[in-house]
C-alpha cells in the first residue's frame, strides 16, 4: 500500500483517475448501480474526470458521517479516528478512499487491533429491498458496496472492515467483513483486465439500454456537411427505432387518454385513496426558470413509404 496525501478536491480527484477505485470496481463486474464497464472504460482512457452526483441522502450522509462513526465506536467500546488519505497498489493500478481507521481490542484483550469502518447512510426502503437479512440478522449488502469492502481490504492489506449503516435515520447495523481471497484474485485479474484493454484500445460492448444516455454524450458532435451512405445494418436499426416509436407514441396517446378521464372522475380533489390505488392531483405553482441549455444533436429518423411499384 502507498500512501498519497491531498489538500484539495481537485487533488484527489486526478489520483483517482490513475486507479480503478473502489467505488469503480463493481463497473467491472456489471453490478455498479451508477456506471457501466464500457463507460468506465471511455472515462479513464480519455482521462475524464468521474464525479457521481450526490442524492439527498448521499449528502445527508456525508454530513452525518463523523456522528455514526463516532456513535458505532461508543456503542462497542472501539477507536475511531478519520481516514482521509488516498492509497494505491502501484502495480495493478488500483487505489481507495476511506472513511475511518478503528481499532478494536484483541481476542486476549491485551491490545488493540486496526482496521476499516466504511459508513453508509441508508433509506429503509432501500435497505430493506436490497440488503440481504434473514431472521433479521443483516447477512450481506449490495453487491457493489460488498465489492468496495473487498476492494479496500486489498488495497490496505488490513485484516478487517467493518460496514456500519445508518438505517433510516435511527437504527444502526454493523457486518463485519475479512479479506476473501477469491474475490480479491478475481478484481486483481479483472482490474489488468481492464488496464491491458485501455493500453492495446480493445473497446468493451456496450450495453445499449444501460450506455444509451452516455453513448448520446460521446456522439454528441456531427461533422458539418458529412453524409455517409445506408448499410442493411442501419435499416434493420431505422426499422427497430421508427417501429418502438410508433409503440411509445400510441402508449403515451393510451396514457394522456386515461389520464383525462380519470380527471373527469376525481374533479378537483388533490387526493384519491383506495384499498387498490392512491391518486395525488396537487398543483404545483408556476416558477420562472432562467438556465442555459447544452448543446445536443437534433436526432431524428424517417422510414421511407414504399411506393406502389416497390420502389421506395
Amino acid at each position: 500500500m502507498k500512501i498519497h496525501k491531498f489538500k484539495t478536491k481537485d487533488q484527489w480527484l486526478n489520483l483517482r483517475l490513475q486507479d480503478v477505485t473502489s467505488t469503480e470496481v463493481s463497473a467491472l463486474f456489471g453490478l455498479s448501480p451508477y456506471m457501466t464497464e464500457f463507460e468506465l472504460w471511455h472515462r479513464k482512457k480519455n482521462k475524464e474526470i468521474v464525479i457521481l452526483e450526490d442524492n439527498e441522502r448521499m449528502t445527508w450522509g456525508t454530513r452525518l458521517e463523523q456522528a455514526i462513526a463516532e456513535g458505532i465506536a461508543d456503542d462497542n467500546s472501539w477507536l475511531v479516528h478519520p481516514f482521509k488519505d488516498y492509497a494505491r497498489h502501484d502495480t495493478i493500478r488500483a487505489g481507495s478512499s476511506f472513511d475511518y481507521m478503528v481499532a478494536i481490542p484483541n481476542e486476549a484483550g491485551d491490545s488493540m487491533i486496526e482496521g476499516l469502518l466504511e459508513i453508509k447512510n441508508v433509506d429503509s426502503l432501500q435497505f430493506r429491498n436490497k440488503w440481504i437479512i434473514e431472521d433479521g440478522k443483516v447477512i450481506e449488502a449490495p453487491p457493489h458496496i460488498e465489492l468496495q469492502c473487498q476492494h479496500q481490504l486489498m488495497i490496505t492489506g488490513y485484516p478487517f472492515l467493518y460496514l456500519g449503516a445508518l438505517v433510516g435515520g435511527n437504527s444502526v447495523t454493523i457486518i463485519k467483513r475479512t479479506p476473501d481471497e477469491k474475490i480479491i484474485s478475481a478484481m486483481k485479474s479483472k482490474i489488468i483486465k481492464f488496464w491491458n484493454s485501455i493500453e492495446h484500445n480493445i473497446e468493451p460492448s456496450p450495453d445499449f439500454i444501460k450506455d444509451a444516455e452516455y453513448i448520446s454524450e460521446i456522439y454528441g458532435y456531427a461533422e458539418p456537411g458529412k453524409v455517409i451512405d445506408g448499410t442493411d445494418e442501419i435499416e434493420k436499426l431505422v426499422v427497430k427505432y421508427t417501429e418502438a416509436a410508433a409503440m411509445a407514441k400510441a402508449s403515451d396517446q393510451i396514457k394522456m387518454a386515461a389520464k383525462a378521464e380519470l380527471l373527469t372522475k376525481i374533479g378537483d380533489a388533490e387526493k384519491v385513496y383506495s384499498d387498490k390505488y392512491t391518486i395525488s392531483a396537487g398543483v404545483t405553482g408556476p416558477v420562472q426558470m432562467n438556465y442555459e441549455r447544452k448543446g445536443f444533436r437534433n436526432f431524428r429518423v424517417y422510414l421511407k413509404k414504399e411506393k406502389p411499384n416497390g420502389k421506395g
